[in-house]
């Protein structure tokens, strides 16, 4: 019996200290866990997987808003704008979505950022009605996206939903041009975007010869609406070669003259006559070159 006692007696002092050690166990995770929450810099805070961080805002942020980094500060984010529609960086997600969240109080206005997967994105009508599979870019209200058409050379990423402003919807905004003049008024929604930043794959390239601007605006000026390069190039040679000919022609005469001055200088009245039609020739050419310019403009 007393072999017995001392047996059960032995058993107990050793699930005690087991338990002692679990339970130290547990503290040293429950202090090595605080020591990690309290050591997380003020800065952009990682959560792990899938591209999402958590980023100080400038002002606060609506879920689904298209952020860029806040100038060189990549701890800081911001809605985007169409000026800066190549610094597209992510969207803004509903903290709810994260299986686990971190709250870090030293980000201002914090924001979690996703910049991979698939994610609800603000849209609106701007650009026309999406459909599912329509890549979509940077619409003229900062943050929000529009269906993306040819011309539009960056895209955000692929509607994975239809929006065509009816049944719900976000809320309306208005456009307005240069002078402050509405001249729109779109719906905004979220639909779910794959996030995929890149040049748009479906933009039709300008088959269009580049011509300088002020080229560009004297004939139009002239011809009182848009004018092709190629008119405006024709146009060019046309006036090269007509000046180039009337400078030929008038030294020609005028070196002519002075040869025959210097030789017979009894005839210097005959020689100007000669001179002067020269120089009328040449006044010729050029008129009539600027005038076949003004036609080919024109018509």
């Amino acid at each position: 019996m007393y072999n017995n006692l001392k047996h059960k007696t032995q058993i107990s002092a050793g699930e005690s200290a087991s338990v002692n050690i679990a339970r130290r166990s547990v503290s040293l995770a429950v202090v090595l866990g605080a020591a990690l929450f309290v050591a997380l810099p003020v800065y952009a805070v990682s959560y792990g997987g899938d591209g999402i961080r958590g980023y100080s805002a400038t002002a606060p942020l609506n879920t689904g808003t298209i952020v860029q980094l806040a100038d060189k500060d990549t701890a800081k984010v911001k809605a985007v704008s169409q000026t800066e529609i190549k610094n597209m960086f992510g969207v803004v997600i509903d903290p709810g979505q994260l299986s686990l969240r971190i709250t870090n109080e030293g980000l201002e206005n914090e924001a979690y950022v996703a910049t991979t997967g698939s994610y609800s994105t603000l849209v609106s009508t701007q650009g026309g009605a999406i459909q599912s599979g329509d890549y979509v870019t940077l619409s003229s209200v900062d943050g929000v996206a529009m269906k993306a058409s040819e011309t539009d050379k960056t895209v955000y990423g692929r509607a994975q939903a239809s929006f065509d402003g009816k049944g719900v919807i976000f809320g309306t905004t208005s456009l307005k041009d240069t002078s402050g003049k509405e001249t729109k008024t779109v719906q905004l929604g979220l639909v779910p975007v794959t996030i995929d930043i890149r040049n748009n794959p479906v933009e039709k390239k300008s088959t269009k010869a580049n011509v300088p601007d002020f080229l560009q605006r004297i004939g139009d000026q002239i011809a009182e609406k848009e004018v092709s390069p190629i008119r405006i190039y024709l146009s060019m040679g046309i006036t090269a070669v007509s000046l180039i000919a009337a400078i030929a022609v008038l030294y020609a005469g005028v070196r002519s003259g002075v040869i025959s001055i210097g030789r017979n200088p009894m005839s210097k009245k005959s020689i100007f006559r000669a001179l002067l039609e020269v120089i009328l020739t040449s006044l010729l050419i050029v008129i009539v070159g600027l005038f076949a310019v003004y036609l080919l403009l024109k018509l």
